[in-house]
């Protein structure tokens, strides 16, 4: 009788398979271990222009910065999924690394623990009981799964804790990972900060030296954009969210590109409005109109709500499906709250974006802590 074993590393995680004959069949099992923990059960398994339009002739309302604790409707409760009781493992479903073994908690306690973690940390999440599955997406648009499955046999007292990553990557994503499997463990979790930039900030000092490199950007991006198929858009946008803030290129690259970007005339901006104002399945599918609704945001930010009105009233319809929608894509909600933000002043119905922002918060407040933070800042600008 042979045994084998092989160890492998993932981050703070290791994984430990033994392979090991049993009585009755072959037993596979896998450790997977914290930064300072060792977890001693083992878990079981085998290995044409938007620009045309023209704006509204409804004059507008001047904002003032005044708290709206009164008219903000009661809070919601935070959404917590409730899994009465999770899969077995399959004999013949080899585990992903990012994966931990929860002793002794019942299914209902982990799934709370992790519909809590994922609300804090803004993480897009849709659960499905019927196969103990939740699939998410991050602030950073990061698609994966987590699933939870029984113990077999001798580990039948514990719950298994799975993350699957299926598309996207970004650096902050190690961090949501530990995170998910700390608090389904029960251990304490570092606050997560309201921003998700990865990349080092650009001072003041680095930014004097400006150059046009980031404006020149916007002509590699136009042929990107010749394209349509999802990888040159995806490109393209990626490359837009960066050049477009001022925490990775500098205020004033992200400013000149920001300002050109929103011209009536531009080409790029005219076809990342499109695809906005254009919904189609295939965008949402595959997140391109939250990525050009980030795009968007940034550059409205960037300009402080600087923009012409044509823009904005071209802008305005779609700014407020996306928070009327909020339940359905709290993500996308919230940045269109961000440019919601910046566009408040001079709106020619306050009455009514009040009233979809109530719906945004609301929303956050049940499964998306950014989106509620960004509502309530919309409407504490709101008299």
């Amino acid at each position: 009788m042979n045994d084998s074993s092989q160890k492998k590393s993932a981050g703070n995680f290791m994984v430990d398979v033994n392979l090991t004959m049993h009585d009755g069949g072959e037993e596979t099992t896998r450790r997977v271990v914290g930064p300072s923990t060792v977890f001693s059960p083992a878990m079981t398994s085998v290995p044409a222009s938007p620009f045309l339009a023209g704006p509204s002739s409804t004059p507008s309302t001047t904002l003032k910065t005044a708290p709206t604790t009164a008219l903000v409707k009661a809070a919601a409760e935070p959404f917590v999924w409730d899994l009465s009781s999770a899969p077995t493992l399959p004999d013949l479903h080899p585990l992903e690394r990012t994966a931990a073994f929860v002793p002794h908690v019942s299914s209902s306690e982990i799934s709370r623990r992790i519909s809590q973690i994922l609300r804090e940390r803004s993480i897009e999440a849709c659960y499905e009981d019927d196969k103990a599955k939740v699939k998410c997406t991050t602030p950073d648009g990061v698609d994966f799964r987590i699933r939870l499955y029984r113990g077999r046999g001798d580990f039948h007292h514990g719950i298994i804790v799975e993350v699957q990553r299926r598309f996207g990557a970004a650096f902050s994503f190690h961090g949501d990972t530990y995170a998910i499997l700390s608090a389904a463990e029960g251990k304490e979790n570092q606050p997560c900060s309201s921003t998700s930039s990865t990349l080092p900030l650009v001072s003041d000092s680095d930014d004097e030296s400006y150059s046009p490199n980031g404006v020149a950007s916007l002509s590699t991006v136009s042929k990107m954009l010749v394209y349509r198929d999802h990888d040159s858009y995806l490109l393209a946008l990626q490359t837009l969210a960066v050049i477009t803030d001022a925490k990775n290129v500098g205020e004033k690259t992200a400013f000149a590109v920001s300002t050109e970007l929103l011209q009536v005339e531009s080409e790029v901006g005219s076809k990342i409005i499109s695809l906005l104002v254009d919904r189609t399945v295939e965008d949402d599918i595959f997140k391109l109109r939250v990525m050009a609704l980030t795009v968007i945001a940034n550059a409205i930010q960037t300009v402080k709500g600087d923009i012409s009105d044509m823009v904005r009233e071209m802008l305005r319809p779609t700014l407020l499906q996306e928070m009327q929608g909020a339940h359905k894509n709290p993500r996308a909600a919230q940045m269109a709250a961000r440019c919601v933000q910046f566009l408040l002043e001079g709106d020619h119905d306050v009455a009514e974006v009040h009233s979809v922002l109530q719906v945004a918060l609301q929303a956050g407040q049940v499964r998306h802590a950014g989106l509620e933070r960004q509502a309530q800042v919309c409407l504490d600008k709101i008299v």
